[in-house]
């Protein structure tokens, strides 16, 4: 932890047995009463609609460099613009989508519905505007004892970016405690390194300006239209896209109703001249802003029905946030591609953007036969799979294989063939001095920890002139898990939500 905070100070610092029980008992009480929540699981029947329980979280910010975390910050717009540019470039996203297609049943049921919608459309989208609500996820690297650390980035989630409504609640609950004093006295726990967190505010800000575009292109009054929140059945995070529905009412009067792609298949009609977006009796929609449609447990096998919505729901001149096009540029090839320095160059605006944001980037290789990078790749997981980690085209935590297990699942496939839908990426090293608590479930446990920084970015941009509307940073998210966990959602049951605490 020195080095990270700069001196020989424990962090976080120790609390006697009474001091433990009121933070605890507080932050506790300061989750349920504010909305910290996630709903009861399934098993409890009934009562899991009616209950609920905090989200797991730590009981202290965990320390991040201020000068990195002011770097991913910063870069975020330019990231929001280069996926912009990636998703804009059809060639390029259907020469990608259309291999995994051919190895991947989920993408090659996406790629389906999305070559239909361009055979329909003759290739022009019913709706040019276009809205990503981006997470770019980084971990510090820090490859040796002596190495300064460095930024590395995870991935860059263009589909359902969760929890910017629940981090924001764990920053207000760290400065609450702060506050309080139920924090003992501490050079570094003081208010110039504890940020509010403005994610809940931003996405909504983003999703705000979509709708308002939607509206003056259409001509409507801003009540005349609605959001449409497209979530999962029996969603238990339910509470962090509320955060966002009640800003976007509160902030910028903008109504939002939710709905599974089951209720849209049954309840939603797209004019056949307007092409706007009907779902029951409610006014138009402006804004089809997904929190689902990621993961193949959305499209169940012999149903039909969420395909349909889909399609429905892409024919239609809402403002997608993502259309299909973007959603395949968050594809973990198409970041796989994009460390190439050749290809980068082609959709950042200046050799010093490209620089910048290659810096970020960690070795990622592709699975194939024949290219220079395959040949690595599968020379690798020979010698050394345990500096490795292989990745799917998947979204929402628990799809990686890890070091040693690599070389057998891969074996398991089918057949070689099927290696060209994974990646190979090379393991980031984080602090291996990072201790913190977190609670869970009723239980703390204190341990050495690992955080992974997400940075929030909203881009609202026309995909037929490639103009570029609105374009900014829209808060962060930070994950911490304990070490020994490969995994780090939150939502999958592996890590929790945390602070940033600025060193």
């Amino acid at each position: 932890m020195a080095s990270l905070i700069g001196n020989d100070t424990p962090y976080p610092p120790a609390l006697d047995a009474e001091a433990s029980e009121a933070l605890t008992t507080a932050l506790r009480d300061w989750a349920l009463t504010h909305g910290l929540v996630i709903r009861a699981p399934v098993s409890q029947g009934a009562l899991a609609d009616e209950s609920a329980l905090y989200v797991p979280h730590t009981l202290f910010p965990s320390p991040f460099p201020r000068r990195l975390f002011d770097e991913a910050r910063g870069i975020m717009v330019a990231f929001n613009e280069l996926y912009v540019r990636v998703a804009d470039d059809t060639g390029f996203i259907e020469e990608i989508t259309a291999e995994l297609a051919g190895v991947d049943d989920f993408v090659e049921g996406l790629w389906k519905v999305y070559k239909e919608v361009q055979a329909e459309t003759n290739g022009i989208p019913t709706q040019p505007l276009s809205l990503g609500v981006f997470r770019s996820d980084y971990l510090l690297h820090v490859p040796t004892p002596t190495t300064p650390p460095s930024l590395r980035q995870v991935e860059l989630n263009t589909i359902s970016a969760s929890f910017g409504g629940l981090s924001s609640r764990v920053a207000d609950a760290h400065i609450f405690a702060r506050k309080a004093g139920l924090y003992p006295e501490s050079e570094v726990l003081v208010e110039a390194n504890m940020p509010e967190n403005p994610s809940a505010r931003g996405i909504a800000r983003g999703i705000a300006c979509a709708h308002e575009a939607y509206c003056a292109a259409a001509g409507v009054k801003g009540t005349d239209a609605i959001v449409l929140f497209i979530v999962q059945p029996g969603e238990r995070n339910a509470f962090d896209q509320r955060w966002i529905e009640y800003y976007l009412l509160e902030a910028h009067a903008v109504r939002s109703v939710r709905a599974t792609m089951f209720d849209i298949d049954t309840d939603a009609t797209v004019d056949p001249v307007t092409k706007k977006l009907h779902y029951k009796n409610h006014p138009p929609v402006s804004v089809a802003y997904y929190r689902s449609g990621y993961t193949p447990t959305d499209y169940p096998p012999n149903d039909p029905a969420p395909w349909r919505a889909r399609k429905i729901v892409e024919l239609s001149d809402a403002v997608k946030c993502p259309t299909l096009a973007t959603q395949f540029a968050g594809a973990k090839k198409v970041q796989q591609v994009l460390v190439d320095q050749s290809v980068l160059a082609r959709y950042t605006s200046s050799p010093e953007t490209a620089t910048a944001l290659r810096a970020t980037f960690a070795e990622i290789l592709p699975l194939d036969k024949d290219s220079p990078g395959g040949v690595r790749a599968r020379e690798l997981i020979r010698a050394a799979p345990q500096k490795y980690v292989l990745k799917p085209q998947r979204e929402g935590g628990g799809n990686n294989v890890y070091k040693d297990k690599i070389p057998g699942f891969l074996e398991s496939l089918p057949d070689e063939s099927y290696w060209k839908g994974y990646i190979l990426m090379e393991l980031i090293e984080p602090p291996a001095d990072v201790t913190n608590s977190i609670m869970r479930a009723g239980d703390v446990k204190s341990g050495p920890v690992v955080s992974e920084l997400g940075i929030f970015g909203c881009v609202l941009w026309d995909s037929s002139t490639h103009e570029v509307k609105e374009n900014f940073e829209a808060g962060w998210l930070l994950r911490t898990k304990f070490a020994e966990s490969e995994e780090g959602g939150v939502a999958a049951g592996f890590g929790s939500i945390d602070s940033v605490l600025l060193v």
